[in-house]
């Protein structure tokens, strides 16, 4: 590769800045990640004005992604981890109490779920010890869903990634330059069809790393009804 440079241009009096990798490749490619970044690949011929001309022609389309991603990403409502609070676990809604207890334990009883802690525990200790309970869920689904969902793709010569599990503010998925599947810990509220969308949505990604048409051929062939799923995924958790 022969560098990479940062340019912009204007569209709808803003500036849209993306990023230039040049490389020995004879036509130029306009790419949108889930970050609403925008990197272009061009040859190394390539001349900048020429560049920010062409893509300023797509700017109409680039708009239009960065805000289909920008609806995609989570919107998690900020919680108080109170007695009487909404709390999602695979889709279904329990009501979450807290009783005064010399210990710390979590469980599930009926449509509640129990979190006894001593009085003194304030919100950050109330979070970190659920965000803990939904850590040893999600490390249990997850892995049992990427089984579930991996056939088709090994059949394409997908090998089985490594399952990362994080807490994550701008996306529920992702699909590294290495392999790797990371997984948003906060998926663990949806329902397991949605859960199985995320995972196919990003192994999708290891033979198309944009949104374009092979990307959407792929997973269609995979999940025909993957687009209801994403907007149901949208509606449940965001």
């Amino acid at each position: 590769m022969a560098g990479s440079t940062d340019l912009a241009f204007d569209w709808g009096g803003a500036s849209i800045a993306f990023s230039v990798e040049r490389s020995e490749r004879h036509t130029l490619r306009i790419a949108v990640t889930p970050d609403g970044e925008v990197v272009v690949s061009a040859p190394t011929h390539a001349q900048d004005a020429d560049i920010v001309s062409r893509v300023r022609r797509r700017g109409a389309w680039i708009v239009r992604q960065q805000a289909r991603f920008d609806r995609w990403r989570p919107r998690t409502p900020l919680r108080q981890y109170e007695s009487g609070e909404t709390h999602l676990l695979l889709g279904r809604p329990y009501r979450l109490l807290c009783q005064p207890d010399p210990t710390v334990d979590v469980r599930i009883d009926g449509d509640r779920i129990i979190l006894r802690l001593p009085l003194d525990k304030g919100l950050v200790f109330r979070r970190t010890v659920l965000r803990h309970w939904y850590g040893l869920h999600a490390h249990r689904v997850f892995p049992e869903r990427l089984a579930a969902m991996l056939p088709p793709f090994e059949r394409l010569g997908i090998e089985r990634p490594r399952l990362v599990i994080r807490q994550m503010t701008h996306r529920w998925g992702s699909f590294t330059a290495k392999g790797a599947l990371v997984l948003n810990l906060e998926l663990i509220r949806a329902s397991p069809s949605l859960i199985d969308y995320v995972i196919a949505h990003e192994l999708t990604h290891a033979l198309h790393p944009d949104h374009g048409a092979g990307w959407q051929d792929l997973l269609s062939r995979v999940m025909p009804d993957w687009r209801s799923r994403k907007d149901e995924l949208e509606r449940e958790l965001l």
